[in-house]
């Protein structure tokens, strides 16, 4: 049987870190919103059921991407500092990772630097925490 799609179009990363990071002070809402290990194995597990993934929340990029894989570094378990040829990236226990197979021209825009990680689409609720 030949592989109809190489394996060097496969890509892994970050979804959402799980939890606050100081190294993240605001997000381009303006706001810092961010999930805690538990809830975002929800959010992940949500994802699962659609499996549907496109290209930079772009109407129309369906198919673009396959999702092959989607999982959350184990509550625990020590940093994964992983070398990309765009620099260096830590995973972290309780960040989600998706990874999957990209088309050409999505691939090439990642190899170009274009497209450099996940960014899960969905909805939720804002519950204001006081600091610790």
């Amino acid at each position: 049987m030949v592989n109809p799609t190489p394996p060097e179009r496969y890509v892994l990363g970050i979804a959402y870190q799980a939890g606050r990071h100081e190294s993240i002070k605001k997000g381009l809402d303006g706001n810092r919103d961010y999930f805690e290990p538990a809830e975002l194995r929800k959010a992940a597990a949500t994802f699962m059921k659609s499996l549907e993934s496109g290209v930079m929340h772009v109407d129309g990029t369906l198919g673009h991407v396959t999702i092959t894989e989607s999982y959350c570094w184990p509550e625990g378990a020590p940093d994964w500092v992983v070398k990309t040829a765009h620099g260096e990236v830590t995973v972290r226990s309780g960040d989600w990772l998706v990874g999957g197979i990209l088309d050409e021209p999505t691939w090439r825009a990642a190899k170009d630097g274009r497209l450099t990680g996940w960014s899960p689409q969905g909805q939720g609720t804002r519950i204001r925490r006081t600091p610790a």
